[in-house]
């Protein structure tokens, strides 16, 4: 991820919340040891990363890579299609656990710059965070949020295939191409890979506008 200058800028706030929009250094020291080697040269950040006591786990996989060729940023044509008066399912107003995704460039894990979720009776709530690569390029993990009392907030992250679909099915038709199947390499251990399951890897290309 190429963010040097808005990092600069913000490197003595800490961790901001995703409600707040703009992506932030996350809290804690970096450990580059706690990175699968494979993702420190990747072009997308490949996983999600969680406090777990001792430093920086892997906990999720970031299974959308969106590129949007032309003038528009990416971040910007991702946000639109979840945030504003078109879009009432979605929302940042809960509350989320501390999450980042690794930067290569900077040796830190940056939160991401936009959360939402979309609410529903019962659990199993799409959660979306995003993550600015570049300007033509973005990082999206998609998960359904399970309900687990021994989570943080109650809930964990899970049934990626799930919610990458939810994700596909909202994003407008005429809009957006999608390649699937599209295969992502995480750079984890197999038993996690395997625990995983389906990721829903997906690419996605904004197509006008």
């Amino acid at each position: 991820m190429t963010r040097a200058t808005r990092r600069e800028a913000i490197a003595g706030i800490g961790t901001a919340l995703a409600s707040a929009g703009g992506a932030s250094v996350v809290t804690g020291a970096a450990d580059p040891s706690s990175v699968p080697e494979a993702d420190r040269e990747s072009v997308f950040p490949r996983c999600v990363y969680q406090p777990d006591g001792d430093g920086w786990a892997v906990t999720m996989p970031i299974n959308m890579h969106v590129t949007v060729p032309g003038e528009r940023a990416a971040l910007a044509a991702i946000e639109d299609e979840f945030t504003g008066l078109e879009n009432p399912r979605w929302t940042r107003v809960f509350p989320d656990s501390e999450a980042g995704a690794w930067d290569s460039d900077g040796e830190e894990f940056v939160a991401p710059d936009v959360s939402v979720r979309r609410p529903r009776l019962g659990d199993e709530w799409n959660h979306v965070h995003v993550w600015e690569v570049d300007a033509d390029r973005a990082a999206v993990h998609a998960h359904l949020d399970v309900i687990d009392l021994e989570y943080d907030y109650f809930h964990r992250g899970a049934r990626y295939d799930a919610a990458a679909r939810e994700v596909r099915a909202h994003l407008a038709a005429d809009d957006w191409r999608r390649e699937t199947p599209y295969s992502i390499e995480y750079g984890v251990e197999e038993r996690k890979r395997e625990n995983w399951g389906e990721t829903g890897d997906t690419k996605l290309e904004y197509m006008s506008g």
